[in-house]
């Protein structure tokens, strides 16, 4: 018996691997499709954000200190605006990258300059006065981020 083999096509799939321990704790079986989405865009981690037209490394998640996970343009996009107050947009925590994450690295001193604009946008919306940063605020944040 001999085969002739014609065609060949090729198919291939990749992930995110977000380990297990990054996932937070309080969810069961059934909610763990729920955290393969993007907190802010609802779209899959596998997929890409709004902005982006395909998935992979110019698309990466930014894994949060309070565990919640995001596409980096749908979390930088989320900081930039006036409501975020520099806080996480699922819990409402201050947010900050977590520490020891590979993925994390390319992002940490950009992910600095927006997280520290979003608070001092923050610090003037309650003072009410426009250019009235406090720099003891401003100082505090500083040593918040690092």
């Amino acid at each position: 018996m001999q085969i002739q083999v014609n065609n060949i096509q090729c198919v291939a799939a990749w992930y995110w691997d977000v380990p297990k321990e990054l996932k937070r704790d309080s969810l069961n079986d059934e909610d763990e499709e729920d955290e393969d989405v993007c907190g802010i865009c609802r779209a899959s981690y596998n997929g890409t954000c709004p902005n982006c037209k395909l998935p992979g490394e110019k698309c990466p998640l930014i894994v949060g200190s309070c565990h919640h996970n995001f596409h980096v343009h749908c979390i930088y996009q989320w900081l930039n605006t006036s409501t975020s107050k520099g806080l996480c947009p699922m819990c409402r925590q201050a947010f900050s990258l977590r520490d020891g994450i590979r993925i994390n690295e390319p992002h940490i001193e950009k992910f600095d300059k927006v997280l520290m604009k979003a608070r001092q946008q923050n610090v003037v919306s309650t003072t009410g006065v426009a250019g009235a940063v406090d720099q003891d605020d401003v100082m505090i944040d500083q040593e918040f981020i690092r």
